[in-house]
């Protein structure tokens, strides 16, 4: 069964709780258990020692048993502690007795006197007989005194089945004045009491480990809420733009990954969402492109062959009428080779990423192109004015920069009526860029139609600009003479106003600057004039 995120989450969290706890109660029942034992163990040492000091003394004065006895038993009251003393032939002497036994026996203290204080209590006697006898406390209490009898201290840890409890048991030699070992001394205290603490704090680890639980679900589902949430939203998001969706977005809040990982998907549908529309959009010009030049083709090609047919059938006979169509032939034969010279001259530009650059005079391009347009302009009583600076130099091609000077100027003519004005300006700006500005008053363009004027083909559908000749070429080839120049453009126009281009150069670096006026010279002359529609026709 497939589990969410927040379920798996859920899982590990609990199951790390878990183990902190498990992890927890050991170490600390672990560290417990030993401060209890070496505390103990410690305390047995010290006491054991002194209650050896006291018993040897008595073997010295040779006193009653009953008092050592009773001497034990109050020991064993105060240290909470079994303790047993041997012989030196492994015989059990002397236990501490429980209250009821030794109560007992001091009531029977007047009463056949001798007899009871030879008499041992019946504790003593079932451990001295589990002893000899090979009972339960056998093997480990031997193996104890062995090492006892050895002159070792020894520290151990048995159940004892008379008591029926676990024990902690202390062995220390006993000596005499000459250090001879004389029996062995043993402490047992019940470690009852650690258990108890033990178990206490299991109990206290169980509950505090459910309500740790507890919290845990609270916490890691509301946390895997905040961080599931903006991941489904990643997850809808990525099925919205594998099916095509874009506007799909990822809701972003933080600076942490997740919400890193939002925003990069975010814009990697910005991203594909223009790259989706840009190919859309090319394959529609490239549709158009086709249809467009198959229409500018056919056209001519109709016309011709129409013109010469009827001349070949012999429809038409009147030598005016042949030549009338002759010349129409010989117009549209024309019109076919400057579109296809067009198409040609976009096709190279598109392919150059450079070109062979010099520092070139676009002031006296400027002028040479407003002087060849001088017949045309007042032809119509339009006004060419400029504001030319002198000296201004670009880093390009002179050929190139006159066929750009020459679209805009032949554009501005077509598309300005009778009696208005053109202006020219090449100057520098504030940044010492060079600077090419040709403005007219014309008819202007929509607003929605200006991101497109540099498409191939593209022409202002208007009423007065309808009929107006051109292959709409033009501002398509002065688009890659601007890029291969790395100069910027900037169109404004408002319709009944006029338009205005605007180039914007980098400036010439000072090492190439030509020197003097004759490079000047030379520059200019290989300035070609450029035909009315602006185009360079000429072969490379």
């Amino acid at each position: 069964m497939k589990k969410s995120l927040s379920t798996r989450l859920m899982y590990s969290y609990m199951g790390l709780i878990m183990i902190i706890i498990v992890g927890f109660c050991i170490g600390l029942s672990y560290l417990i258990t030993d401060y209890f034992f070496r505390t103990k163990e410690a305390e047995l040492n010290q006491k054991g020692s002194e209650v050896a000091l006291i018993v040897r003394y008595f073997n010295t004065i040779n006193t009653d048993n009953l008092i050592l006895r009773q001497y034990l038993t109050s020991v064993d009251q105060l240290i909470g502690a079994r303790i047993w003393v041997f012989d030196a032939d492994y015989s059990l002497r002397a236990a501490s007795e429980s209250r009821g036994e030794m109560e007992e026996a001091l009531r029977n203290v007047h009463d056949e006197a001798q007899e009871r204080r030879l008499r041992r209590p019946k504790s003593v006697e079932a451990i001295d007989k589990q002893l000899r006898e090979g009972g339960p406390l056998n093997d480990r209490v031997q193996e104890v005194l062995a090492r006892v009898y050895a002159g070792h201290k020894v520290n151990a840890r048995i159940f004892h089945p008379y008591y029926k409890e676990q024990v902690l048991l202390v062995g220390l030699p006993m000596e005499d004045t000459h250090d001879n070992i004389t029996g062995a001394l043993l402490l047992a205290a019940p470690i009852d009491g650690l258990n108890k603490v033990l178990k206490d704090i299991y109990v206290y680890t169980i509950i505090v480990g459910l309500v740790a639980l507890l919290a845990s679900v609270v916490i890691v589902s509301n946390l895997s809420r905040r961080l599931v949430k903006p991941l489904v939203s990643m997850k809808n998001s990525a099925k919205a733009i594998a099916s095509g969706d874009y506007s799909l977005k990822v809701a972003v809040n933080g600076d942490d990954e997740v919400a890193d990982l939002g925003r990069s998907l975010n814009s990697l549908g910005r991203d594909l969402e223009q790259f989706v529309l840009k190919t859309r959009k090319m394959e529609k010009m490239r549709r158009d492109f086709v249809a467009n030049v198959s229409h500018e083709l056919r056209m001519p090609i109709t016309i011709i062959q129409g013109y010469n047919q009827a001349i070949l059938d012999g429809t038409v006979t009147d030598p005016k009428d042949i030549r009338k169509y002759q010349n129409l032939i010989n117009d549209e034969t024309q019109r076919l080779q400057r579109l296809i010279n067009e198409l040609l001259e976009i096709s190279r530009l598109q392919r150059k990423e450079n070109e062979d650059l010099e520092p070139v005079p676009l002031d006296q391009i400027a002028i040479n192109v407003v002087n060849m347009m001088e017949v045309r302009a007042q032809e119509r009583d339009i006004r060419l004015q400029t504001y030319i600076d002198p000296d201004v130099e670009v880093l390009g091609n002179g050929d190139r920069l006159f066929q750009l000077v020459m679209i805009f100027g032949d554009n501005a003519m077509k598309y300005s009526p009778d009696g208005s004005s053109i202006v020219f300006q090449v100057r520098k700006n504030d940044k010492g860029e060079p600077v090419l500005m040709v403005a007219d008053h014309g008819y202007g363009i929509p607003e929605e139609d200006l991101p497109y004027i540099w498409e191939r083909f593209y022409k202002v559908d208007k009423s007065h600009s309808r009929h107006i000749a051109g292959t709409g070429l033009g501002l398509a080839i002065a688009k890659e003479i601007i890029r291969i120049h790395k100069a910027r453009v900037q169109v404004k126009s408002k319709l009944g106003e006029g338009t205005t281009f605007i180039v914007t150069f980098p400036p010439v670096p000072a090492a190439t600057k030509p020197e003097g006026d004759r490079r000047v010279a030379e520059v200019v002359e290989n300035v070609h004039p450029a035909p009315e529609d602006g185009v360079d026709r000429r072969e490379e």
